[in-house]
Protein backbone atom coordinates (compact mmCIF):
# COMPACT_ATOMS: atom_id res chain seq x y z
CA UNK A 1 0.00 0.00 0.00
CA UNK A 2 1.38 3.40 -1.00
CA UNK A 3 0.22 5.69 1.77
CA UNK A 4 0.74 9.42 1.57
CA UNK A 5 3.33 10.73 4.01
CA UNK A 6 1.96 11.68 7.40
CA UNK A 7 3.21 15.22 6.98
CA UNK A 8 1.32 15.47 3.70
CA UNK A 9 -1.87 14.01 5.13
CA UNK A 10 -1.92 16.58 7.92
CA UNK A 11 -1.91 19.34 5.31
CA UNK A 12 -4.96 18.01 3.49
CA UNK A 13 -8.16 19.74 4.54
CA UNK A 14 -11.01 17.25 4.60
CA UNK A 15 -14.27 19.09 3.80
CA UNK A 16 -17.50 18.41 5.64
CA UNK A 17 -19.80 16.73 3.13
CA UNK A 18 -23.48 15.92 3.41
CA UNK A 19 -25.04 12.84 1.87
CA UNK A 20 -27.22 14.41 -0.83
CA UNK A 21 -29.67 11.51 -0.83
CA UNK A 22 -30.13 11.78 2.95
CA UNK A 23 -30.58 15.56 2.69
CA UNK A 24 -33.34 15.07 0.12
CA UNK A 25 -34.94 12.48 2.39
CA UNK A 26 -34.97 14.94 5.30
CA UNK A 27 -36.59 17.61 3.11
CA UNK A 28 -39.27 15.16 1.92
CA UNK A 29 -39.90 14.11 5.52
CA UNK A 30 -40.28 17.73 6.59
CA UNK A 31 -42.77 18.46 3.82
CA UNK A 32 -44.74 15.33 4.64
CA UNK A 33 -44.96 16.42 8.28
CA UNK A 34 -46.21 19.85 7.19
CA UNK A 35 -48.95 18.29 5.08
CA UNK A 36 -49.87 15.89 7.90
CA UNK A 37 -50.13 18.75 10.42
CA UNK A 38 -52.46 20.69 8.13
CA UNK A 39 -54.56 17.60 7.35
CA UNK A 40 -55.00 16.58 11.01
CA UNK A 41 -55.81 20.16 12.01
CA UNK A 42 -58.44 20.42 9.27
CA UNK A 43 -59.98 17.09 10.32
CA UNK A 44 -60.21 18.26 13.94
CA UNK A 45 -61.72 21.61 12.90
CA UNK A 46 -64.25 19.87 10.67
CA UNK A 47 -65.11 17.49 13.52
CA UNK A 48 -65.77 20.40 15.89
CA UNK A 49 -67.81 22.19 13.25
CA UNK A 50 -69.96 19.11 12.49
CA UNK A 51 -70.10 18.00 16.13
CA UNK A 52 -68.28 14.73 15.32
CA UNK A 53 -66.37 14.76 18.59
CA UNK A 54 -65.03 11.23 18.09
CA UNK A 55 -62.53 12.63 15.54
CA UNK A 56 -61.13 15.20 17.96
CA UNK A 57 -59.36 12.59 20.11
CA UNK A 58 -57.11 9.64 19.26
CA UNK A 59 -58.77 7.36 21.79
CA UNK A 60 -62.50 7.62 22.62
CA UNK A 61 -62.99 9.01 26.12
CA UNK A 62 -59.65 10.85 26.10
CA UNK A 63 -59.29 14.60 25.94
CA UNK A 64 -59.94 16.30 22.62
CA UNK A 65 -57.70 18.69 20.75
CA UNK A 66 -59.03 22.24 21.16
CA UNK A 67 -60.08 24.32 18.21
CA UNK A 68 -57.47 27.01 18.78
CA UNK A 69 -54.84 24.28 19.08
CA UNK A 70 -55.91 22.87 15.70
CA UNK A 71 -55.72 26.35 14.18
CA UNK A 72 -52.21 26.76 15.62
CA UNK A 73 -51.06 23.50 14.10
CA UNK A 74 -52.61 24.41 10.73
CA UNK A 75 -50.72 27.72 10.78
CA UNK A 76 -47.45 26.04 11.82
CA UNK A 77 -47.82 23.37 9.13
CA UNK A 78 -48.46 26.03 6.49
CA UNK A 79 -45.42 27.99 7.68
CA UNK A 80 -43.29 24.85 7.49
CA UNK A 81 -44.51 24.10 3.97
CA UNK A 82 -43.79 27.66 2.83
CA UNK A 83 -40.29 27.58 4.37
CA UNK A 84 -39.23 25.03 1.74
CA UNK A 85 -39.96 27.34 -1.14
CA UNK A 86 -37.71 29.99 -2.61
CA UNK A 87 -38.48 33.66 -2.77
CA UNK A 88 -38.80 36.48 -0.30
CA UNK A 89 -42.62 36.41 -0.29
CA UNK A 90 -42.79 32.77 0.79
CA UNK A 91 -40.19 33.40 3.47
CA UNK A 92 -42.11 36.36 4.83
CA UNK A 93 -45.40 34.46 4.83
CA UNK A 94 -43.74 31.62 6.74
CA UNK A 95 -42.36 34.13 9.22
CA UNK A 96 -45.75 35.82 9.81
CA UNK A 97 -47.57 32.50 10.16
CA UNK A 98 -45.02 31.41 12.79
CA UNK A 99 -45.55 34.72 14.58
CA UNK A 100 -49.27 33.99 14.55
CA UNK A 101 -48.61 30.62 16.22
CA UNK A 102 -46.60 32.43 18.88
CA UNK A 103 -49.45 34.89 19.27
CA UNK A 104 -51.98 32.13 19.97
CA UNK A 105 -49.73 30.71 22.67
CA UNK A 106 -48.97 34.09 24.23
CA UNK A 107 -52.64 35.13 24.23
CA UNK A 108 -53.63 31.90 25.98
CA UNK A 109 -50.89 32.31 28.58
CA UNK A 110 -52.06 35.87 29.15
CA UNK A 111 -55.59 34.59 29.80
CA UNK A 112 -54.24 32.17 32.41
CA UNK A 113 -51.87 34.68 34.01
CA UNK A 114 -54.26 37.60 34.39
CA UNK A 115 -57.66 35.82 34.26
CA UNK A 116 -58.46 37.61 31.02
CA UNK A 117 -61.10 36.68 28.47
CA UNK A 118 -59.82 37.89 25.11
CA UNK A 119 -61.72 35.29 23.11
CA UNK A 120 -58.79 33.08 22.14
CA UNK A 121 -60.58 30.08 23.66
CA UNK A 122 -64.01 30.82 22.15
CA UNK A 123 -63.29 30.19 18.50
CA UNK A 124 -66.01 27.85 17.19
CA UNK A 125 -66.22 26.27 20.65
CA UNK A 126 -69.27 24.68 22.27
CA UNK A 127 -70.94 27.47 24.28
CA UNK A 128 -73.03 25.00 26.32
CA UNK A 129 -69.96 23.10 27.45
CA UNK A 130 -68.28 26.38 28.29
CA UNK A 131 -71.12 27.31 30.65
CA UNK A 132 -70.27 24.31 32.87
CA UNK A 133 -66.53 24.64 32.38
CA UNK A 134 -65.22 28.09 31.42
CA UNK A 135 -61.88 26.53 30.41
CA UNK A 136 -63.39 23.85 28.17
CA UNK A 137 -62.24 25.60 25.00
CA UNK A 138 -58.89 26.74 26.31
CA UNK A 139 -55.73 24.85 25.47
CA UNK A 140 -53.61 23.70 28.40
CA UNK A 141 -50.89 25.98 29.76
CA UNK A 142 -48.24 23.53 28.62
CA UNK A 143 -49.63 23.49 25.08
CA UNK A 144 -49.70 27.28 25.02
CA UNK A 145 -46.07 27.35 26.14
CA UNK A 146 -45.20 24.79 23.46
CA UNK A 147 -46.91 26.97 20.83
CA UNK A 148 -44.80 29.95 21.85
CA UNK A 149 -41.67 27.79 21.42
CA UNK A 150 -42.93 26.22 18.19
CA UNK A 151 -43.71 29.62 16.70
CA UNK A 152 -40.29 30.87 17.81
CA UNK A 153 -38.68 27.86 16.16
CA UNK A 154 -40.47 28.67 12.89
CA UNK A 155 -39.44 32.32 13.11
CA UNK A 156 -35.78 31.42 13.60
CA UNK A 157 -35.81 28.89 10.76
CA UNK A 158 -37.46 31.40 8.41
CA UNK A 159 -35.06 34.16 9.46
CA UNK A 160 -31.99 31.87 9.14
CA UNK A 161 -30.47 33.40 12.27
CA UNK A 162 -29.31 32.20 15.69
CA UNK A 163 -29.00 28.47 14.91
CA UNK A 164 -28.04 27.52 18.47
CA UNK A 165 -31.07 29.29 19.92
CA UNK A 166 -33.22 27.55 17.33
CA UNK A 167 -31.85 24.15 18.28
CA UNK A 168 -32.26 24.95 21.98
CA UNK A 169 -35.96 25.60 21.37
CA UNK A 170 -36.20 22.33 19.44
CA UNK A 171 -34.63 20.40 22.33
CA UNK A 172 -37.12 21.90 24.82
CA UNK A 173 -40.03 21.06 22.51
CA UNK A 174 -38.81 17.49 22.10
CA UNK A 175 -38.54 17.16 25.88
CA UNK A 176 -42.12 18.42 26.33
CA UNK A 177 -43.51 16.10 23.64
CA UNK A 178 -41.69 12.99 24.84
CA UNK A 179 -42.57 13.65 28.48
CA UNK A 180 -46.17 14.07 27.42
CA UNK A 181 -46.15 10.73 25.60
CA UNK A 182 -44.56 9.03 28.61
CA UNK A 183 -47.15 10.54 30.95
CA UNK A 184 -49.92 9.08 28.80
CA UNK A 185 -49.09 5.73 30.39
CA UNK A 186 -49.78 7.25 33.81
CA UNK A 187 -53.12 8.53 32.58
CA UNK A 188 -54.09 5.05 31.38
CA UNK A 189 -53.22 3.69 34.81
CA UNK A 190 -55.57 6.20 36.40
CA UNK A 191 -52.79 8.30 37.92
CA UNK A 192 -52.35 12.02 37.85
CA UNK A 193 -49.84 12.94 35.16
CA UNK A 194 -49.31 16.44 36.50
CA UNK A 195 -49.25 19.29 33.96
CA UNK A 196 -49.76 16.81 31.11
CA UNK A 197 -53.13 15.70 32.47
CA UNK A 198 -54.94 18.20 30.22
CA UNK A 199 -52.79 17.63 27.12
CA UNK A 200 -54.61 15.50 24.47
CA UNK A 201 -52.72 12.68 22.77
CA UNK A 202 -53.35 14.24 19.36
CA UNK A 203 -51.63 17.40 20.51
CA UNK A 204 -48.61 15.64 21.97
CA UNK A 205 -48.06 13.53 18.85
CA UNK A 206 -48.42 16.52 16.50
CA UNK A 207 -46.12 18.59 18.69
CA UNK A 208 -43.41 15.91 18.42
CA UNK A 209 -43.86 15.61 14.64
CA UNK A 210 -43.96 19.38 14.17
CA UNK A 211 -40.67 19.78 16.03
CA UNK A 212 -39.03 17.02 13.99
CA UNK A 213 -40.41 18.59 10.81
CA UNK A 214 -38.90 22.00 11.58
CA UNK A 215 -35.58 20.41 12.53
CA UNK A 216 -35.51 18.39 9.30
CA UNK A 217 -36.29 21.48 7.21
CA UNK A 218 -32.66 22.69 7.51
CA UNK A 219 -30.63 19.45 7.28
CA UNK A 220 -27.33 21.13 6.38
CA UNK A 221 -27.26 23.76 9.14
CA UNK A 222 -26.39 23.51 12.82
CA UNK A 223 -26.26 20.31 14.84
CA UNK A 224 -28.68 18.49 12.54
CA UNK A 225 -26.06 18.48 9.78
CA UNK A 226 -24.24 15.71 11.65
CA UNK A 227 -27.14 13.37 10.90
CA UNK A 228 -26.87 14.09 7.16
CA UNK A 229 -23.08 13.78 6.96
CA UNK A 230 -21.62 11.08 4.74
CA UNK A 231 -19.53 9.83 7.67
CA UNK A 232 -19.70 7.06 10.23
CA UNK A 233 -21.03 9.53 12.79
CA UNK A 234 -23.79 10.57 10.41
CA UNK A 235 -24.80 6.96 9.82
CA UNK A 236 -24.96 6.33 13.57
CA UNK A 237 -26.95 9.49 14.25
CA UNK A 238 -29.55 8.69 11.60
CA UNK A 239 -30.12 5.20 12.94
CA UNK A 240 -29.81 5.62 16.68
CA UNK A 241 -30.99 9.09 17.70
CA UNK A 242 -34.72 8.52 17.25
CA UNK A 243 -34.77 5.06 18.91
CA UNK A 244 -32.71 6.46 21.79
CA UNK A 245 -35.20 9.31 22.22
CA UNK A 246 -38.27 7.08 22.12
CA UNK A 247 -36.93 4.26 24.31
CA UNK A 248 -37.56 6.07 27.66
CA UNK A 249 -41.07 6.96 26.48
CA UNK A 250 -41.79 3.36 25.59
CA UNK A 251 -40.41 2.12 28.93
CA UNK A 252 -42.59 4.48 30.96
CA UNK A 253 -45.65 3.66 28.86
CA UNK A 254 -45.17 -0.12 29.15
CA UNK A 255 -44.51 0.13 32.88
CA UNK A 256 -47.85 1.79 33.56
CA UNK A 257 -49.71 -0.40 31.07
CA UNK A 258 -48.49 -3.54 32.84
CA UNK A 259 -49.84 -2.25 36.12
CA UNK A 260 -53.13 -0.87 34.84
CA UNK A 261 -54.15 -3.56 32.33
CA UNK A 262 -52.52 -6.74 33.68
CA UNK A 263 -52.66 -5.86 37.35
CA UNK A 264 -48.99 -6.64 37.96
CA UNK A 265 -47.40 -5.38 41.13
CA UNK A 266 -45.04 -2.45 40.86
CA UNK A 267 -42.00 -4.65 41.62
CA UNK A 268 -42.96 -7.26 39.01
CA UNK A 269 -43.76 -4.62 36.41
CA UNK A 270 -40.45 -2.88 37.10
CA UNK A 271 -38.54 -6.17 36.71
CA UNK A 272 -40.27 -6.90 33.41
CA UNK A 273 -39.56 -3.41 32.09
CA UNK A 274 -35.92 -3.62 33.24
CA UNK A 275 -35.46 -6.87 31.32
CA UNK A 276 -37.22 -5.45 28.27
CA UNK A 277 -35.18 -2.25 28.30
CA UNK A 278 -32.00 -4.29 28.70
CA UNK A 279 -33.02 -6.37 25.69
CA UNK A 280 -33.73 -3.18 23.73
CA UNK A 281 -30.29 -1.79 24.59
CA UNK A 282 -28.70 -5.13 23.61
CA UNK A 283 -30.56 -4.97 20.31
CA UNK A 284 -29.26 -1.44 19.72
CA UNK A 285 -25.72 -2.62 20.47
CA UNK A 286 -26.15 -5.50 18.02
CA UNK A 287 -27.51 -3.08 15.44
CA UNK A 288 -24.52 -0.78 15.93
CA UNK A 289 -22.12 -3.74 15.68
CA UNK A 290 -23.78 -4.87 12.45
CA UNK A 291 -23.58 -1.37 11.05
CA UNK A 292 -19.91 -1.09 12.06
CA UNK A 293 -19.15 -4.41 10.41
CA UNK A 294 -20.85 -3.34 7.19
CA UNK A 295 -19.12 0.05 7.14
CA UNK A 296 -15.74 -1.52 7.92
CA UNK A 297 -16.16 -3.91 5.00
CA UNK A 298 -17.01 -1.00 2.74
CA UNK A 299 -14.04 0.99 4.07
CA UNK A 300 -11.66 -1.88 3.34
CA UNK A 301 -13.10 -2.32 -0.13
CA UNK A 302 -12.71 1.42 -0.78
CA UNK A 303 -9.14 1.29 0.55
CA UNK A 304 -8.31 -1.55 -1.82
CA UNK A 305 -9.79 0.35 -4.74
CA UNK A 306 -7.89 3.48 -3.69
CA UNK A 307 -4.66 1.49 -3.45
CA UNK A 308 -5.24 0.10 -6.92
CA UNK A 309 -5.64 3.65 -8.19
CA UNK A 310 -2.54 5.01 -6.41
CA UNK A 311 -0.15 2.04 -6.40
CA UNK A 312 2.20 0.68 -9.00
CA UNK A 313 1.29 -2.99 -9.19
CA UNK A 314 4.80 -4.20 -10.12
CA UNK A 315 6.87 -2.47 -7.44
CA UNK A 316 4.25 -1.87 -4.74
CA UNK A 317 5.29 1.79 -4.60
CA UNK A 318 3.14 4.82 -5.26
CA UNK A 319 2.42 5.52 -8.91
CA UNK A 320 2.81 8.78 -10.82
CA UNK A 321 -0.68 9.95 -9.86
CA UNK A 322 -0.07 9.50 -6.13
CA UNK A 323 3.34 11.18 -6.47
CA UNK A 324 1.84 14.24 -8.19
CA UNK A 325 -0.82 14.58 -5.45
CA UNK A 326 1.75 14.25 -2.66
CA UNK A 327 4.11 16.72 -4.31
CA UNK A 328 1.28 19.25 -4.74
CA UNK A 329 0.42 19.00 -1.05
CA UNK A 330 4.05 19.39 0.04
CA UNK A 331 4.44 22.44 -2.20
CA UNK A 332 1.28 23.92 -0.66
CA UNK A 333 2.72 23.31 2.78
CA UNK A 334 5.96 24.97 1.74
CA UNK A 335 4.12 28.08 0.55
CA UNK A 336 1.69 28.34 3.47
CA UNK A 337 3.80 27.07 6.37
CA UNK A 338 7.38 27.28 5.06
CA UNK A 339 7.60 23.49 5.41
CA UNK A 340 10.91 22.01 4.30
CA UNK A 341 11.23 18.97 2.01
CA UNK A 342 13.51 17.44 -0.61
CA UNK A 343 13.08 15.46 -3.81
CA UNK A 344 15.26 12.59 -5.06
CA UNK A 345 15.06 11.40 -8.66
CA UNK A 346 16.57 7.92 -9.21
CA UNK A 347 17.33 5.99 -12.39
CA UNK A 348 18.60 2.41 -12.69
CA UNK A 349 21.95 2.35 -14.51
CA UNK A 350 22.07 0.58 -17.89
CA UNK A 351 18.66 -1.01 -17.29
CA UNK A 352 17.94 -1.37 -21.01
CA UNK A 353 21.08 -3.48 -21.42
CA UNK A 354 20.03 -5.61 -18.44
CA UNK A 355 16.66 -6.27 -20.12
CA UNK A 356 18.34 -7.11 -23.41
CA UNK A 357 20.78 -9.53 -21.75
CA UNK A 358 18.46 -11.32 -19.33
CA UNK A 359 14.93 -10.68 -20.60
CA UNK A 360 12.02 -8.63 -19.43
CA UNK A 361 11.02 -11.04 -16.67
CA UNK A 362 14.44 -10.54 -15.08
CA UNK A 363 14.03 -6.80 -15.56
CA UNK A 364 10.66 -6.90 -13.79
CA UNK A 365 12.31 -8.73 -10.91
CA UNK A 366 14.88 -5.93 -10.64
CA UNK A 367 12.09 -3.38 -10.48
CA UNK A 368 10.36 -5.34 -7.72
CA UNK A 369 13.60 -5.57 -5.73
CA UNK A 370 14.14 -1.84 -6.22
CA UNK A 371 10.72 -1.19 -4.71
CA UNK A 372 11.66 -3.24 -1.62
CA UNK A 373 15.05 -1.56 -1.24
CA UNK A 374 13.59 1.93 -1.47
CA UNK A 375 10.81 1.09 0.97
CA UNK A 376 13.33 -0.27 3.50
CA UNK A 377 15.59 2.77 3.19
CA UNK A 378 12.90 5.37 3.89
CA UNK A 379 10.97 6.60 6.93
CA UNK A 380 7.21 6.01 7.27
CA UNK A 381 6.64 9.69 6.49
CA UNK A 382 8.56 9.52 3.18
CA UNK A 383 7.02 8.60 -0.17
CA UNK A 384 8.66 6.42 -2.81
CA UNK A 385 7.05 6.34 -6.25
CA UNK A 386 7.72 4.75 -9.59
CA UNK A 387 7.97 7.79 -11.79
CA UNK A 388 8.09 5.93 -15.08
CA UNK A 389 9.93 2.95 -16.57
CA UNK A 390 13.13 2.45 -14.54
CA UNK A 391 12.96 5.94 -13.00
CA UNK A 392 11.83 6.51 -9.39
CA UNK A 393 11.07 9.58 -7.27
CA UNK A 394 11.35 10.04 -3.51
CA UNK A 395 9.66 12.77 -1.46
CA UNK A 396 11.29 13.46 1.91
CA UNK A 397 9.26 15.81 4.17
CA UNK A 398 11.12 17.87 6.78
CA UNK A 399 14.42 17.10 5.07
CA UNK A 400 17.05 19.58 3.89
CA UNK A 401 19.65 19.00 1.18
CA UNK A 402 22.29 17.66 3.59
CA UNK A 403 19.89 15.13 5.09
CA UNK A 404 18.67 14.20 1.60
CA UNK A 405 22.29 13.51 0.59
CA UNK A 406 22.55 11.10 3.51
CA UNK A 407 19.41 9.29 2.36
CA UNK A 408 20.87 9.07 -1.15
CA UNK A 409 24.09 7.61 0.21
CA UNK A 410 22.12 5.04 2.21
CA UNK A 411 20.22 3.98 -0.94
CA UNK A 412 23.44 3.69 -2.93
CA UNK A 413 24.89 1.42 -0.24
CA UNK A 414 21.74 -0.72 -0.19
CA UNK A 415 22.02 -1.30 -3.95
CA UNK A 416 25.71 -2.17 -3.70
CA UNK A 417 25.42 -4.76 -0.95
CA UNK A 418 22.32 -6.51 -2.30
CA UNK A 419 22.88 -9.94 -3.87
CA UNK A 420 21.38 -9.38 -7.29
CA UNK A 421 20.30 -12.54 -9.12
CA UNK A 422 22.15 -11.93 -12.44
CA UNK A 423 24.71 -9.19 -11.93
CA UNK A 424 25.06 -6.07 -9.83
CA UNK A 425 22.55 -3.27 -10.43
CA UNK A 426 23.45 0.32 -9.56
CA UNK A 427 21.48 3.53 -9.42
CA UNK A 428 22.11 7.22 -10.11
CA UNK A 429 20.41 9.84 -7.97
CA UNK A 430 19.62 13.55 -8.36
CA UNK A 431 18.94 15.49 -5.15
CA UNK A 432 17.05 18.79 -4.92
CA UNK A 433 15.78 20.69 -1.91
CA UNK A 434 12.56 22.65 -2.42
CA UNK A 435 13.25 26.38 -2.59
CA UNK A 436 10.92 29.26 -1.77
CA UNK A 437 8.22 29.73 -4.42
CA UNK A 438 9.28 26.53 -6.15
CA UNK A 439 6.74 24.94 -8.46
CA UNK A 440 6.46 21.25 -9.29
CA UNK A 441 8.01 21.70 -12.74
CA UNK A 442 10.96 23.74 -11.49
CA UNK A 443 11.73 21.36 -8.63
CA UNK A 444 11.54 18.24 -10.81
CA UNK A 445 13.67 19.92 -13.49
CA UNK A 446 16.44 20.69 -10.95
CA UNK A 447 16.37 17.13 -9.58
CA UNK A 448 16.42 15.73 -13.14
CA UNK A 449 19.37 17.97 -14.03
CA UNK A 450 21.25 16.66 -11.00
CA UNK A 451 20.39 13.09 -12.03
CA UNK A 452 21.69 13.81 -15.54
CA UNK A 453 24.95 15.10 -14.02
CA UNK A 454 25.25 11.92 -11.92
CA UNK A 455 24.87 9.80 -15.08
CA UNK A 456 27.51 11.75 -16.94
CA UNK A 457 29.86 11.71 -13.97
CA UNK A 458 30.10 7.92 -14.16
CA UNK A 459 26.79 6.63 -12.67
CA UNK A 460 26.42 4.81 -9.33
CA UNK A 461 26.47 8.09 -7.42
CA UNK A 462 24.33 10.99 -6.25
CA UNK A 463 24.54 14.62 -7.30
CA UNK A 464 22.91 17.47 -5.41
CA UNK A 465 21.33 20.34 -7.30
CA UNK A 466 22.72 22.76 -4.73
CA UNK A 467 26.23 21.23 -4.49
CA UNK A 468 28.34 20.34 -7.48
CA UNK A 469 28.82 16.66 -6.69
CA UNK A 470 28.20 14.22 -3.87
CA UNK A 471 30.60 11.46 -4.72
CA UNK A 472 29.48 8.04 -3.70
CA UNK A 473 31.12 6.03 -6.38
CA UNK A 474 32.61 2.73 -5.67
Amino acid sequence: MADLPASVVTMIEVPFHQDSQVVRGFIRFSRAIAVLMIAVALVVLAAWWSDARLLTAVVPGQRSMKINTAIGFALSGSALLLSHGSGRLRSRLSLWLSLAVMGIGLATLAEYAWSLDIGIDHWLDDSLARQSDPLSGRMAELVATAFVLLGGLGVLVSARHWPYLREGLAVVLLAIAMTGLASYGFALAGRDSGPFNRVPTYTTLLLLLATLGWIASTPTIGLIRVTTADTLGGAFARRLLLPALLLPVAVAFVFEMLQSRLGLSEALAFSFVALSSGGAVAWLVWWVATLLDMLERQRRKSALLRNDADTDTLTGLANRRAFDDALANLLRGQREHDALFSLLMLDLDRFKSYNDDFGHLAGDEVLRITGHLLGDALRPSDLAARYGGEEFALLLPDTDATQADEVAARILDAFRVFAWPQHAVTVSIGVAQCATNDGATALIRRADAALYDAKHAGRNQAVSATVSLLSASA
